[in-house]
């Protein structure tokens, strides 16, 4: 291997520790027979109010909540469903974002005092406790498969991450799709006939 390969290789490996990597939780129904399932619905979110007049993720943007549609959507498709609408889907797809406010608190010794009137050294060694405070929006995603003639969720993915403060416009969708492929990564498609 000449030098040229291994700076290609450390940079292809110093490429692909940038990108995020989500462990979604989910959890399912075993007894459930998923492969009746064709079609799907994609619901903006759970009521946020109880009249029924308006559904919608008010902790998410417009914006962010078409991408969201989208994403799952483009995934659900390329696994062979197809959409319907409401009254004819055989499954109805809801999600929502939760976000709450986290502050990390990280208290360490660092063992080292700053002297500048010390004859002959520049610190000495001492008992000094630094404390790091950091604040951070922590987000999570829940999606939920909801049988419409049982009225209950069959099939849940969940995944709780730290928020980027901020992502550049072009990136969003991008991101949102790498988001909802790992989350919906162990739904199976359906059987087609």
């Amino acid at each position: 291997m000449n030098y040229s390969d291994l700076k290609s290789a450390l940079f292809i490996l110093l490429l692909s520790s940038c990108a995020t990597t989500y462990y979604p939780d989910v959890d399912f129904n075993p007894e459930y027979n998923f492969s009746q399932l064709q079609t799907f619905v994609v619901f903006d979110s759970y009521p946020a109010d109880q009249s029924a007049s308006k559904t919608l993720n008010r902790t998410i943007s417009d914006l962010d909540n078409e991408r969201v549609i989208k994403a799952i959507t483009s995934n659900l498709q390329q696994k062979g469903m197809t959409t319907a609408e409401v009254d004819n889907a055989d499954m109805q797809v809801r999600f929502q974002l939760v976000t709450k406010d986290r502050t990390r608190l990280t208290t360490y010794n660092s063992g080292y005092y700053q002297c500048w009137r010390c004859r002959g050294a520049y610190g000495m060694p001492a008992p000094i406790t630094e404390v790091d405070i950091r604040e951070y929006v922590e987000g999570t995603m829940i999606i939920d498969f909801v049988d419409p003639k049982l009225g209950k969720s069959v099939w849940r993915s969940v995944v709780t991450k730290a928020l980027p403060s901020k992502v550049p416009v072009d990136e969003k969708q991008e991101k949102t799709q790498q988001l909802i492929n790992a989350m919906l990564a162990s739904f199976k498609a359906p059987v087609t006939k």
